[in-house]
């Protein structure tokens, strides 16, 4: 056997094996990422609750002005834990009604396709109680991410019209044309 047909296996080998590890590796994170989803559902509802009460807590902040940077804020990160929980959820359900391919399929939609495929389980096994859940996080998720932006407009608004108060000389005004 000539060298030239060794290296050429061993470059073969070594590409089959990149091929091979490449594969795995997406495949082991997927494993792992819907065992984890299904050992969080012990705590997501805790997590939820204590986000729903958080946010009630913080209509205060919001109704108050010089709070509202606070209250969007926090709203944002209720948002994120919101949209998290609702993943976990959606892929916990997704993984034990399904399997793995539901998962996998769920995931090969940008990622968020397992809130897509869980709905679409939990409609198949007519599974209305995981059906309610999802959109309840999903309102959640939304009506906190909603609130947070409207929040930080209102909040930079009135820091603008206090720059412009009180140093009236440096305050730049950016007039939208699109309007």
């Amino acid at each position: 056997m000539s060298i030239a047909k060794l290296k050429g296996a061993g470059g073969m080998a070594g590409g089959a094996m990149l091929f091979v590890a490449l594969v795995a590796i997406p495949i082991m994170f997927l494993i792992g990422a819907a065992k984890f989803s299904v050992w969080a559902l012990d705590w997501i509802p805790g997590t939820i609750a204590i986000a729903t009460f958080a946010c009630a807590l913080l209509i205060p902040f919001a109704i108050i002005p010089a709070t509202r940077g606070l209250a969007s804020k926090m709203f944002g990160i209720a948002s994120l834990v919101f949209g998290a929980c609702m993943w976990l959820y959606a892929l916990a359900f997704t993984y034990l009604e399904w399997g793995l391919l539901g998962v996998v399929i769920g995931i090969l939609v940008f990622g968020v396709g397992v809130l897509f495929t869980g709905a679409l389980a939990a409609l198949v096994s007519a599974n209305w109680i995981v059906l309610g859940n999802l959109a309840f996080l999903f309102a959640a998720y939304l009506g906190a991410r909603a609130l947070s932006a409207w929040l930080t407009h209102l909040a930079e608004q009135r820091l603008l019209r206090r720059e412009m108060r009180d140093f009236p000389g440096t305050a730049t005004i950016i007039q939208d044309t699109n309007s």
